[in-house]
């Protein structure tokens, strides 16, 4: 559950920041908005590789492939 988890909850963050920003079209929002939207998909990016990592058996290029997919 964990891991489905932290599929879907950046999704929701994602939607919520497009919808709250598609509001105030400014460049300097723009640019906000692109920062924040890779700092989420890093930050989850690397949770789901941590909690696989920590939970499976998996070895570090199996994790790097599941990241990646």
């Amino acid at each position: 559950m964990v891991i489905v988890a932290l599929l879907i909850i950046p999704i929701y963050f994602l939607y919520t920041l497009e919808k709250a920003s598609s509001r105030a079209e400014e460049q300097s929002v723009e640019r906000d908005r692109t920062g924040a939207c890779m700092g989420i998909l890093l930050v989850f990016t690397l949770l789901f590789s941590a909690i696989l990592s920590v939970f499976t058996s998996a070895k570090r290029h199996e994790v790097l492939g599941a990241a990646a997919a």
